[in-house]
């Protein structure tokens, strides 16, 4: 047998190339070209079953179905910020009863303090009580000392122990949509556009008011035909 001058050019075949397979973009014998036309067919019923599967999917597409995965992450978002804040809740919880432990005996003292200091005011508003003879200045010197007992409570109320919160705001998440956007191709010819009229100033007013014109009014129809849904 006569070698052929044309061989298949896959790899352990000596027979003589027949035709030119575009699958494998190489010159093969008949029965490797006939099994690359049976590898093509077997794919077209998968193809096919993809396709409707495909149809199917995308009749029964509503707006609840891709908007889902959001909603998802936002009510994950919910949870986590609770038990969040409940593990911060315990933490914050912790450090004052720590403080209010370690400042109990000033507590006491300056309770103690104060108590001795009304004490003596009660015994001056007695004596004056059985005296008989207040004066004004005396009423005045008692209701300032009263004053000053309340304003030393209360200052160390605040010294004692104090929280600063901060209120949670709208601007811990956001919310966007792609579809609202200008195209990167609208946004690219926008910046050389105004890349040329930097180097032509001469009519850049008139320019620039033609050229956005033109460039909002098909975005204005594209929103006008969203607004029909």
């Amino acid at each position: 047998m006569s070698e052929a001058k044309n061989k298949c050019q896959l790899d352990g075949c000596n027979r003589a190339a027949s035709t030119r397979c575009f699958c494998c973009n190489k010159n093969v014998c008949t029965r490797h070209f006939t099994e690359h036309i049976d590898a093509v067919k077997a794919q077209i019923d998968p193809l096919a079953n993809e396709i409707n599967t495909m149809v199917e999917k995308i009749q029964g597409l509503t707006i609840e179905q891709i908007t889902e995965p959001s909603f998802a992450e936002l009510q994950q978002w919910r949870s986590d910020m609770h038990q969040l804040i409940d593990e911060i809740f315990s933490a914050k919880k912790k450090e004052m009863e720590d403080v209010i432990e370690t400042n109990k005996n000033k507590f006491i003292e300056h309770i103690k303090q104060q108590s001795e200091t009304i004490i003596k005011i009660q015994d001056d508003v007695k004596q004056l009580v059985e005296d008989g003879d207040a004066t004004f200045e005396q009423i005045q010197l008692l209701k300032n000392q009263l004053a000053s007992v309340e304003t030393s409570l209360t200052n160390f109320g605040k010294d004692f122990l104090s929280v600063n919160t901060k209120v949670l705001n709208n601007e811990l998440i956001k919310t966007a949509s792609n579809l609202n956007k200008p195209s990167p191709e609208i946004l690219r010819e926008f910046l050389s556009f105004v890349i040329f009229l930097n180097k032509n100033t001469c009519d850049f007013n008139q320019n620039r008011i033609r050229y956005l014109d033109r460039l909002i009014s098909p975005m204005e129809h594209h929103n006008q035909h969203q607004d029909l849904y």
